[in-house]
């Protein structure tokens, strides 16, 4: 299956993912300008991309730890999403 982007959204979400390497909920969240970043994901996850989601630790502003998600394009599919953008 040949992923596709299907709104401005997954346009701007596959941009940020494309130009960075790790973007977390938060990052993309505001880059994007959509809140529910774990949909959007799931929508370009059924329009055929690939990603993956690492969890990282960090202590949160009380000092708990919080394993929060980076997300990256598949290497193969950074590069698709870097043409079908620029075209």
């Amino acid at each position: 299956m040949t992923p596709t982007i299907k709104t401005s959204r997954q346009r701007r979400a596959l941009a940020v993912l494309a130009e960075n390497d790790g973007q977390s909920v938060k990052q993309i969240r505001e880059l994007v300008g959509m809140n529910n970043v774990p949909e959007l994901m799931a929508q370009l996850r059924r329009n055929g991309w690939r990603w993956t989601c690492e969890l990282t630790e960090v202590l949160d502003r009380d000092g708990h730890v919080c394993r929060p998600g980076l997300y990256r394009l598949a290497p193969e599919h950074k590069k698709l999403a870097t043409q079908m953008l620029e075209a």
